[in-house]
């Protein structure tokens, strides 16, 4: 069949519109959807991280985004000084870690045209200092290592007689949780960070949907910016070096610049990985459950931080990825 020339070509079918929410609901949404992290147990974590989007797309149309965030964080400050703190500074810092943290992080990568890198570790770094503010404050006059420990003992006792009413020998309860104590004391602070570096990773490649003009790269590529080096080594050597509570800060430091090196290690064993099995969903979570197993994520944070400093990837002539 010969083709009319003087018929009309088809127009390119548009991208798809994502219906932008108002400030009053763009916030109450993610308070909503982060409130899911007390409301529903476990299934919680993952539907909280929905409530980051409506706050970001609405900031993507050029709005700033504390039209969205600012009177939902008022609203609770002033229900915790009413004497309802003991619901309303959960949901608050929850609002703050979910949906207020990676939006700002978010704006500012856009208005000062960060590399991935740097936004991803002013975002961390911001998450760790705040972590560690809130836990302070919440352990005040107390040193916050002391007051995590006794947090968890009780919060132990009654795990331990769940424990035992399943049968479950108490000696073998007894070790079990004595080892929690030793590393949750430390490094509670650095469980709100690595869930928030999740959140951070699941949405940079949705971003372009949302609104943004910066696209992120292939995560293959992603590489942390040179000062977390600086970062790591000062957070290292207070490690050793200092005691109480100033060791404290820089154990969590020190984890939160491991955390992103993890990421890195990740990127660059994906990158390697793609030129043989490519790059669906199967490769990526395959990867992450395997390299969450055991002591590979040190080993994998280490590859990432020699990656930052002799890079360990495929080059482009070699038929990889750059």
């Amino acid at each position: 069949m010969v083709e009319d020339p003087r018929a009309t070509p088809e127009a390119p079918a548009a991208a798809p519109r994502v219906p932008r929410l108002g400030a009053a609901s763009s916030g109450l949404v993610a308070l909503l959807l982060a409130g899911a992290l007390f409301a529903i147990p476990l299934l919680g974590f993952l539907i909280a991280p929905l409530g980051l989007l409506p706050v970001v797309h609405y900031q993507a149309g050029g709005a700033p985004g504390y039209r969205a965030w600012g009177p939902v964080a008022v609203l609770l400050g002033a229900a915790a000084a009413a004497g309802m703190a003991s619901f309303a500074v959960p949901l608050l810092t929850a609002y703050v870690g979910v949906v207020v943290l990676p939006a700002l992080s978010i704006e500012a990568w856009r208005r000062w045209r960060w590399s991935e890198g740097r936004w991803a570790g002013a975002a961390i770094l911001s998450a760790a200092i705040l972590a560690m503010a809130v836990i302070a404050a919440a352990a005040a006059p107390a040193p916050p290592k002391e007051a995590v420990a006794g947090w968890l003992r009780a919060a132990m006792a009654d795990a331990s007689d769940l424990y035992a009413s399943w049968g479950v020998a108490d000696g073998e309860v007894e070790l079990a949780l004595d080892a929690v104590e030793r590393v949750a004391s430390w490094l509670l602070p650095s469980v709100p960070v690595a869930y928030l570096v999740v959140i951070l990773f699941w949405v940079r490649p949705r971003l372009a949907l949302l609104g943004y003009g910066m696209a992120a790269g292939a995560f293959e590529s992603f590489r942390n910016d040179d000062w977390l080096a600086a970062v790591f080594a000062a957070a290292g050597a207070g490690t050793l070096m200092l005691e109480g509570s100033p060791r404290w800060v820089a154990v969590n430091l020190l984890a939160a610049a491991l955390i992103l090196y993890f990421v890195q290690g990740l990127a660059m064993i994906r990158s390697h990985l793609a030129r043989f099995i490519g790059r669906g969903w199967l490769v990526r979570w395959g990867v992450v459950l395997l390299c969450l197993q055991g002591p590979i994520p040190l080993l994998v944070a280490v590859l990432g931080l020699v990656d930052s400093f002799h890079p360990l990837r495929p080059r482009f002539e070699d038929g990889g990825t750059t």
